[in-house]
């Protein structure tokens, strides 16, 4: 789901819709005016900014040219299995960053490799003592490093003792439980550091905290980074926008995925290019910068107007301070579980964060579907688990989503730490239901007569 729009970016929606029906009204200054927003909040310039119709479109766009610049290959791995390039992800990152990798190992012969989940210590501590929200701030580089931090940097020394480590694609938070952050900037150092000969392409999906967590995209090394604007950007759905290094974006051998005149030098607004009998065909010359990578089609006049409202609105607020206003109810989320005794990440995002089954929730998953205490059987339990938890949840006008075996808490700028109650009263009253009246040790039978989704 996306995080709502304001209430000024609908009404640019609904002005937006009724220019359709006077199109010589329609400008295309619009989306410049994104570009130069989007490039202010990742710190980058307008010029390196593109425009998709999603995160899927953006990162398949990039593996494309990763490809075609002869980046990656299969190198000695057919006579050794273990040798080769080497794609890395993680384990549960949102398949839009994990589909084109797939099929790019499947064409090249590199290997993808998917890094575990980080598994955090279980043992009961006093909830003083467990860790509470994490740095959040421009200052994150300096911060102490996540578990998917070490996880990373282990997979990273480990593989570049034998392989080339071709591309790190990862998101900033993990999407189903908010685990993180994963360190860029010093992720970067580690990729140059281990290095066989060209340069690891840094790939990042943002769509799970750009607007509420800064991002450095061009001080930081990244290479591709995409961001659906429908998340914490508060726009509508429909748009993903692009950062693309200069390294990358000014390369002629770079091109988009889909041959378009909307994207060729000359063919600005309704310009339409001249048909050169002599050729035969249209000038093939791209626009200057990351333009290129603009997906094939007029830019959307609805969506556009309605992404430059929302990101005047973030940069109004500034991320570091949605995130100061955010991290509270998410903390509050947090310790609360705990200490019902669901599982919780120690390092997780101030935005959202996932809600686990306890051992005791698992175990009895387990002997309701008779199954033997395998890693697969125990993942599938814990899937029941918050399907049923947020069934439960949203008979009671409670939403929150299944993600993986938890419960994707997500506070909005409209909750408020009552909101946050309600829904760890509710979900402690889930284990006194009939089917869980055994489990029921609290007196948490409260009503929620209002709407929350968290």
């Amino acid at each position: 789901m996306g995080s709502e729009a304001s209430t000024e970016v609908e009404k640019l929606g609904h002005e937006a819709v009724s220019v359709k029906n006077q199109p010589w009204l329609i400008a295309d200054s619009a989306s410049a005016q994104v570009r130069a927003l989007f490039a202010q909040l990742v710190r980058a310039s307008p010029d390196n900014i593109a425009l998709a119709p999603s995160t899927s479109y953006a990162i398949s766009q990039a593996a494309h040219n990763i490809a075609r610049s002869g980046r990656i290959s299969a190198g000695l791995r057919f006579a050794l299995p273990w040798a080769g390039d080497v794609i890395l992800v993680l384990q549960n990152q949102m398949s839009s960053n994990v589909y084109a990798w797939q099929r790019l190992c499947r064409e090249s012969g590199a290997r993808l490799v998917a890094i575990p989940e980080p598994q955090e210590e279980t043992e009961e501590e006093p909830v003083e003592r467990r860790p509470k929200r994490q740095r959040t701030d421009s200052s994150m580089s300096a911060m102490t490093l996540s578990p998917w931090d070490e996880a990373l940097e282990t997979a990273i020394r480990l593989h570049a003792q034998r392989s080339r480590i071709a591309v790190v694609a990862v998101p900033h938070f993990l999407w189903t439980d908010g685990s993180g952050p994963i360190n860029l900037h010093r992720l970067r150092s580690v990729l140059d550091e281990v290095a066989w000969g060209r340069r690891t392409v840094l790939v990042v999906d943002a769509t799970q905290s750009l607007g509420v967590v800064p991002i450095q995209a061009e001080s930081w090394g990244i290479d591709w980074l995409a961001c659906s604007v429908h998340k914490w950007l508060f726009g509508p759905y429909g748009l993903s926008l692009v950062y693309v290094s200069p390294e990358w974006s000014q390369d002629a051998a770079t091109e988009p995925i889909v041959q378009d005149e909307h994207n060729r030098l000359g063919a600005d607004g309704d310009v339409c290019l001249p048909f050169d009998l002599e050729r035969p065909g249209y000038s093939e010359d791209f626009q200057e910068g990351a333009r290129k990578f603009d997906a094939g089609g007029r830019v959307n006049p609805i969506l556009i107007p309605m992404v430059a409202g929302a990101l005047k609105q973030v940069l109004e607020w500034h991320p570091d301070r949605i995130g100061a206003t955010l991290a509270p109810l998410t903390a509050q989320c947090a310790e609360g579980a705990a200490s019902l005794g669901f599982q919780v990440p120690s390092f997780h995002a101030p935005h959202f964060i996932g809600v686990g089954p306890s051992a005791e929730d698992i175990e009895r998953e387990l002997l309701r579907g008779e199954g033997e205490a395998t890693s697969r059987n125990r993942s599938q339990a814990a899937e029941r688990w918050a399907d049923a938890a947020a069934a439960y949840l949203k008979r009671h006008s409670i939403h929150v989503s299944s993600r993986a075996g938890v419960l994707r808490v997500s506070p909005h700028l409209y909750n408020t730490s009552s909101d946050v109650q309600a829904f760890l009263d509710k979900l402690a009253s889930f284990r006194c239901e009939p089917w869980n009246q055994h489990k029921c040790t609290s007196n948490y039978r409260t009503s929620c007569s209002a709407n929350v989704t968290l």
